[in-house]
């Protein structure tokens, strides 16, 4: 019997647009911190953990205590603010169903922390299609491949089996790293980014279910 293909789910950007949300959350705090922190900057690490995010932003590796500080209160600002100020991707409610509905098992692979991810999800009650949630923010941020080798792991399905829907860079990267088929969307970086990608998609609502069976038999 052929062991069956899952499907591991970054959060942010693909999911959920959170991007603005997010981007504010970061710059009012780095601002309190003396930090200007232009849109650019938050758009080239979009996707990573909070550890890069910080030092990319204030130019140099920070102390403990001020990573720890940072990322507390972003992460409370942020949470604070999931009410009524997210929204979900169009396609991303029919493709979650979709696969629930095929047998696909299903994981979230993100950067973010725990919190974060379930806050998100519950704003929108889909934690039950989710057959693990795994959080990439104590380990070593993409494009390193740790969260989503942790997540086919908790699905029991082996890598090559497995297709990761991405909007970053990082994430295509850790995703191919680790021996996994890629979709993207450009709802960060144009599509043209995403030269390396599986399959390179403007949006979701554009994927169609030929292309997940032309994956899952290549």
């Amino acid at each position: 019997m052929t062991m069956p293909f899952s499907i591991l789910w970054d959060l942010d950007g693909v999911i959920v647009d959170s991007g603005e949300l997010h981007y504010q959350s970061f710059k009012a705090i780095f601002e309190e911190y003396g930090y200007d922190y232009p849109y650019s900057t938050f758009i080239e690490s979009f996707g990573r953990n909070n550890d890069s995010v910080i030092e990319r932003a204030i130019n140099h590796k920070p102390s403990r205590q001020m990573k720890e500080d940072i990322e507390k209160r972003k992460e409370e600002w942020y949470c604070q603010h999931i009410h009524q100020n997210l929204q979900m991707f169009p396609g991303a409610l029919h493709w979650l169903t979709w696969f629930k509905f095929k047998g696909f098992s299903q994981a979230i692979a993100s950067s973010a922390p725990m919190e974060n991810i379930t806050r998100s999800l519950d704003e929108f009650q889909l934690g039950n299609f989710f057959d693990a949630i795994i959080s990439g923010c104590r380990i070593p941020g993409k494009p390193d491949p740790k969260v989503f080798l942790r997540a086919a792991a908790a699905l029991e399905t082996p890598p090559s089996r497995c297709i990761v829907i991405e909007d970053s860079l990082a994430g295509m990267q850790g995703a191919l790293a680790g021996g996994m088929k890629c979709i993207t969307v450009a709802t960060t970086h144009p599509r043209s980014s995403f030269g390396q990608a599986s399959l390179a998609l403007e949006r979701l609502t554009d994927l169609t279910e030929e292309q997940i069976y032309r994956l899952t038999q290549t």
